[in-house]
């Protein structure tokens, strides 16, 4: 059973004391981090109608899902569960979803499983473009 101890620190020598939780007893990789504050946010079904996966199912790299546990995510959302293993897989994916369901973070994770932190090239590229654009006339550069 896991246990969790609660630790009070200071920052900075700031004298003002902030509760943080450590992880202890799961003999995982979440062992001796720092819980993450919840999420108290609303959650539409587009966040919360997943398959049950976790992101230890994507056998990711243990220092992989320490930095997405210690960022708050908890289980990966329905674009991050049907998206993440056909990028592992070196396939492309064409998505469409709703601001906030997790797209850029779907295309990440995948990329910083395949970076090789010991070469020196550039191993990925990430550009994001603005919807509006997307959606401008080409002819005209106009809004549709």
């Amino acid at each position: 059973m896991a246990s969790i101890q609660k630790k009070a620190s200071h920052q900075n020598g700031n004298s003002s004391a902030k509760n943080t939780t450590v992880i202890e007893g799961t003999g995982t990789y979440k062992d001796g981090l720092v819980e993450p504050t919840k999420d108290t946010r609303y959650k539409t079904e587009d966040v919360t109608d997943t398959k049950g996966r976790e992101f230890e199912d994507f056998f990711l790299k243990r220092e992989l899902l320490m930095g997405i546990f210690e960022k708050g995510f908890e289980r990966p959302s329905p674009i991050q569960e049907e998206a993440i293993p056909i990028i592992l897989q070196d396939r492309n994916v064409l998505a469409r979803a709703k601001n906030g369901t997790g797209k850029t973070a779907a295309y990440i994770i995948p990329c910083l499983e395949k970076t090789d932190t010991e070469s020196k090239i550039i191993q990925g590229k990430y550009t994001n473009t603005k919807s509006e654009d997307v959606l401008a006339d080409p002819q005209t550069n106009k809004k549709e």
